[in-house]
C-alpha cells in the first residue's frame, strides 16, 4: 500500500510540473483571469495530496481502504473539472475576471460539500458494519462451539444430534438483538452445561428447543 502511495504521488508530481509547462510555455496572455483560475488550480492540486492521505489514514481493513475510494473518487472528478476550466480561461484569458473567481469558487465549493458528504456516508457505513459484526458474532460463535463439541464428541448418537444442532445453529437468524438477551444467555448457559453433562442428549433437545423460540422471536422482531 506504502509503495502505491509513493507511485500515485509521484504521478501527482510529474501532472504538476507538465501542468506548469504547458500553462507557462503556452503562447497565451497571463492576465489576471489567467492568475486567477492557475491558483485555484494550484489548490486543486494540493488538495489531493491530503485528500489521498485522509482517505486511507487509519484504514485497516480492506472494507475501510475501500471505502476511502469514493473520497478519491470525487476528489478526482473535483480536480478534473478545475483543470479543464483552467486550460478554458488559459485559452480565453479576456474572460472577466470575475467571472473566472465565481466559476472556480463554485467548483471549489460544491466539491468540498460533495466530499464532506461522502464522508459522511463513509462513517455512517462503518459504524452500522461495526454494528452488524457486533450482532453476528452471537450465532457464529454459538456455531464454533457446536462444532467443536460435536468433532471431539465420542458417542455416535450424541455426534449426530450435535451435528444437526450445528446445521440448526448455521441456518439460524444471524442478527442478535437487546430483546433476544435473556433467552441467548440460557442458550450459553445450556451450551456451558452441555461440555460437561452425561445426559447431554437432553440438554441438545433443550437447545434445539431454545434455538427455534429464538429464531421466532427474532423474524417479530424485524
Amino acid at each position: 500500500m506504502k509503495k502505491n502511495s509513493v507511485m500515485a504521488y509521484a504521478v501527482l508530481a510529474i501532472s504538476f510540473a507538465l501542468f506548469n509547462v504547458i500553462a507557462f510555455v503556452a503562447p497565451t496572455a497571463k492576465t489576471t483571469t489567467f492568475w486567477i483560475a492557475y491558483a485555484f488550480s494550484v489548490v486543486a492540486f494540493i488538495l489531493q495530496i491530503f485528500i489521498w492521505n485522509y482517505a486511507f489514514k487509519g484504514a485497516k481493513t480492506l472494507k475501510s481502504k475501500f471505502l476511502g475510494i469514493s473520497l478519491i473518487a470525487v476528489s478526482s472528478i473535483y480536480f478534473s473539472i478545475q483543470i479543464a476550466v483552467f486550460v478554458i480561461f488559459m485559452v480565453f484569458p479576456t474572460i472577466a475576471s470575475w467571472i473566472a473567481v465565481i466559476v472556480c469558487s463554485l467548483i471549489l465549493g460544491i466539491s468540498l460539500i460533495c466530499l464532506i458528504g461522502t464522508e459522511v456516508a463513509r462513517e455512517e457505513i462503518a459504524h452500522v458494519e461495526s454494528k452488524v459484526e457486533k450482532k453476528v458474532f452471537y450465532i457464529k460463535s454459538l456455531q464454533v462451539d457446536a462444532e467443536m463439541l460435536a468433532n471431539t464428541e465420542a458417542d455416535p448418537d450424541v455426534k449426530a444430534a450435535l451435528t444437526k444442532l450445528v446445521e440448526a445453529i448455521r441456518f439460524s437468524d444471524p442478527m442478535s438483538n437487546q430483546a433476544l438477551a435473556d433467552l441467548e444467555k440460557e442458550i450459553s448457559n445450556k451450551f456451558a452445561e452441555l461440555k460437561v453433562a452425561e445426559n447431554k442428549a437432553e440438554i441438545i433437545k433443550v437447545l434445539d428447543s431454545l434455538i427455534v423460540e429464538r429464531n421466532k422471536k427474532a423474524k417479530l422482531l424485524k
